[in-house]
């Protein structure tokens, strides 16, 4: 343990904080933290006593008591690192990253020799998506102590998520050879190796991490995703309920199966859907929750208020309420993404019937005046969601897009509610329209955006919700992605099995969206040919 700087401290209060140490030692909890009071009570001035008493608190489980005494210690002696790094793993355990980068990020600068220090600084980046900062703070920590099997692993992921899969591999590697049955090293190596394309060895590693965990859910929904990109929809269904990892289940697994050909399994079960994932999903699995309620079910969707507008277009006779609540008594309460393998799908029975939501008539009145005009109408879309999580190497890069700027014939719009100054390259920046601050801009998501569909040749698209949204209004799309893209989109296919109005057109290795887009360009050059004869 660090002490903090020289403070004078009375005999008895020493007496007593040396007792509580004693009583912790010998797992005696509460009398130590009685020590501790007493101690506290004869001299309220004592920061060894306050760190000490705050990480009985914390053992516990008394986390905002903890916190107290750990700041108060901090108050007391501000280079006090005990205090800094026991109340930076307290905020990290309790998910409050920005508090938790700050108490390390004072700890590892009071002893940057600490390789605790530094490894739990890179995790708490790594969480918070500052990936270059954490790659050099989990470096760092290897370096003063090589042995860092969590430290191995953070930096496999961050490398992972930047793109860096050689060097991600070997930090997976590592960690499996310093602990060989490292079930989170292997299935980090599986990882690797399904972005590099190698599926059966992402396969073998998937495998491997299961042996040593049979219950990875990392490993069981990785192992579960390349199944559906390999078209194995039975297995791909049940590994993919895994997909909750670390407690972000909304509810439990719902075992309810639901068969066309047996309609007692559905008509007239009350049924709760809840919303799990994030819009795009909503967009593409809304289809089943039609399904139910067209079956005779009786459907309660428990989704997002925003969403509700849109998907009531669709005309599914569902009652709505808010994402959290599951109050009441239902036959089967399921997540929307599960609803897939509750249906047993499988690519020949995906319920693609398009369109299946619907624009506002109003509202393609009212934006077809604003996009009047001549040519070939292209709407873009070049990012999705920017959180690391959920892969934002999706997105385009803006340049890329530049290949459409030179097509003579063709109105180029933007899909996006805010395009920021400088995000476009100067040369599409004036040759593409951004709406302007009414755009979607009310309580509902989409209703704009759907309504300018309308108004479209053709939409184009990274793998994001408007992807999801164009080919449920069964709308010319063609989605951008990358070499080996998510599951939904298969592999090695120019179509997709959910939206017949859909092509696919795929980077080559690499991920050179460029060269894709020089593709793309010439396929819309060729469009605008046919719509001049036409």
């Amino acid at each position: 343990m660090t002490s903090p700087k020289t403070r004078i401290v009375k005999d008895d209060a020493r007496a007593l904080y040396v007792l509580g140490l004693k009583e912790k030692a010998e797992g005696r909890l509460e009398r130590a933290i009685e020590c501790l009071d007493a101690a506290l009570a004869v001299q309220p001035d004592f920061p060894e006593a306050l760190c000490s008493g705050g990480y009985i608190l914390q053992t516990a489980g008394h986390y905002d008591g903890a916190l107290a005494f750990y700041g108060r210690a901090i108050e007391l002696e501000p280079d006090y690192f005990d205090a800094l790094f026991n109340r930076g793993c307290l905020h990290f355990a309790l998910k409050r990253l920005e508090p938790a980068v700050a108490d390390f990020l004072r700890a590892a600068a009071l002893q940057p020799a600490d390789a605790g220090a530094q490894s739990n600084l890179g995790a708490a980046l790594y969480e918070s998506g500052r990936l270059e900062e954490a790659i050099v703070a989990l470096q760092t920590a290897l370096r003063l102590e090589p042995g860092l099997i969590e430290a191995e692993l953070n930096l496999g992921s961050a490398l992972r998520r930047l793109g860096r899969e050689d060097e991600a591999g070997e930090a997976f590697m590592r960690a499996a050879l310093l602990k060989p049955d490292c079930a989170e090293a292997y299935c980090g190596l599986g990882i690797v190796a399904r972005s590099k394309g190698d599926f059966k060895q992402a396969m073998d590693y998937y495998d491997c991490a299961l042996v040593f965990d049979p219950a990875l859910e990392e490993a069981l929904s990785s192992r579960g995703a390349l199944q559906l990109l390999l078209g194995e929809f039975e297995a791909g269904w049940e590994g993919y309920e895994h997909r909750w990892i670390d407690g972000h289940r909304p509810i439990p697994v719902c075992e309810a199966h639901f068969d066309l050909a047996r309609p007692e399994t559905i008509t007239g079960k009350k049924v709760l859907v809840v919303n799990d994932h994030g819009l795009g999903d909503t967009i593409q699995f809304f289809r089943y929750v039609m399904l139910l309620a067209d079956h005779g079910a009786d459907v309660t969707f428990a989704g997002p208020a925003r969403m509700r507008r849109l998907l009531a277009s669709s005309g599914a006779n569902v009652a709505w309420r808010e994402t959290n609540d599951f109050s009441g008594a239902f036959d089967a309460t399921i997540a929307i993404s599960s609803l897939p393998r509750a249906f047993s799908t499988v690519e020949t029975t995906i319920p693609a019937t398009v369109p299946y939501l619907f624009a506002e008539p109003d509202k393609v009145n009212f934006w077809r005046a604003r996009m009047a005009g001549s040519g070939l109408k292209v709407g873009l879309c070049w990012r999705g969601s920017q959180d690391f999580r959920v892969d934002p190497r999706r997105s385009i890069p803006p340049a890329a897009l530049g290949a459409l700027a030179v097509l003579p014939g063709v109105a180029l719009y933007a899909l996006h509610m805010d395009v920021g100054p400088g995000e476009l390259p100067a040369e599409l920046a004036g040759c593409v329209h951004v709406f302007g601050d009414d755009f979607d801009r009310g309580p509902d998501a989409f209703v704009d955006t759907a309504a300018v569909m309308q108004n479209l040749d053709l939409i184009i698209t990274c793998d994001t919700s408007i992807a999801h949204l164009a080919g449920a209004l069964g709308r010319p799309v063609v989605v951008a992605l990358r070499h080996v893209a998510e599951w939904r989109w298969m592999l090695e296919r120019d179509d997709s099995p959910w939206y017949p109005t859909m092509q696919l057109r795929r980077a080559g290795a690499g991920d050179d969206w460029f060269e894709l887009f020089n593709r793309i360009a010439a396929d819309i050059a060729e469009q605008t040919q046919e719509k001049e004869k036409d």
